[in-house]
């Protein structure tokens, strides 16, 4: 398969480099030092599943350069996907599938207004990895969980294929009967923890033995819970409790990549968290405090890492 991954960090990076590994053609759509180090030493993985290296792996910060192909992975943050999308639409051609790997549940939406929606496909994957240096992707969790799946809920052979060849590669890689389910479920875990923990400054193993924060992680979603219902979303009757249960079993020193960024004056996608149930939660009549005060709590701090961007 033909396969570019715009954005090659830790998500794209690792996900993407076990495709190139596995031996598909993959070009990574990369920029400033990382774009340079693929370029002239490759692109090295550390990872708890074995550490590998695609020595002359294909980069470029132009994806004109690289045309039409079977499959686009987009894993830009997703703070940035609205400046990446044109990009992407230079990669689409009648054939090509775009497969979104981003947080939040509206990647899609963002991506359809730039190329066909026919085009897309829902994605999300589950992962703690992250770039260690220019060229290099750490991967730390036992888990690599990819999960796609058409938005019509119908089996298809291009998410097939696409599915299996993660699997190859030693991927948990599942074809999501309702995708929308799969993305909510996720929201509902990674926006409480996100925002709780970036506001705690603690990692989950401190949350975890503190019971008051816990609960603020129960509270928070619950909410997103609640909003999603309230979209008709067909959760399942335990989605919350799964979300928790998830959380529970992180490894005590687990932070999110939004904790990360927040800690180190970056941008992060409280957008894509909070904002995102904040928004919905007043189209649908549904009260959000939790999140409304994560929102306006983490919001100074966007706006400073907005301006020194």
């Amino acid at each position: 398969m033909k396969i570019a991954v715009v954005g090659a960090g830790g998500v794209g990076g690792y996900f993407g480099g076990l495709l190139a590994q596995a031996g598909h053609e993959v070009c990574f759509v990369a920029r400033g030092e990382h774009l340079a180090a693929i370029q002239s030493r490759g692109l090295q993985v550390k990872s708890v599943h074995g550490d590998f290296s695609i020595q002359l792996a294909e980069a470029t910060d132009d994806p004109a350069d690289v045309g039409e192909v079977d499959y686009v992975i987009v894993a830009v943050k997703h703070y940035s996907l609205a400046a990446a999308a044109p990009g992407v639409a230079a990669l689409v051609g009648p054939l090509t599938t775009v497969v979104p790997l981003l947080n939040g549940i509206d990647a899609h939406e963002i991506l359809g207004e730039h190329i066909p929606r026919a085009a897309l496909v829902g994605g999300l994957c589950s992962i703690v990895s992250m770039m260690e240096a220019p060229g290099v992707i750490r991967q730390e969790s036992q888990f690599r969980r990819v999960v796609v799946g058409e938005f019509d809920r119908t089996r298809s052979e291009r998410v097939d294929r696409l599915v299996n060849a993660w699997k190859e590669c030693g991927a948990e890689a599942i074809h999501a009967e309702d995708i929308l389910v799969a993305m909510w479920s996720k929201l509902i875990f990674i926006a409480a923890f996100g925002g709780v923990g970036s506001l705690a400054r603690a990692n989950a193993g401190e949350i975890q033995a503190s019971p008051e924060t816990r609960q603020l992680i129960v509270e928070a979603a619950k909410e997103v819970e609640a909003v999603a219902r309230a979209e008709a979303v067909n959760l399942p009757s335990d989605a919350l409790d799964q979300a928790i249960g998830f959380f529970d079993k992180l490894g005590p020193s687990a932070t999110s990549s939004m904790q990360r960024d927040v800690a180190a004056e970056l941008m992060f996608e409280l957008e894509a968290f909070s904002g995102t149930v904040v928004r919905r939660g007043r189209a649908a009549g549904v009260p959000t405090p939790v999140h409304r005060m994560i929102y306006a709590l983490l919001l100074p701090a966007l706006k400073k890492a907005m301006t020194a961007r």
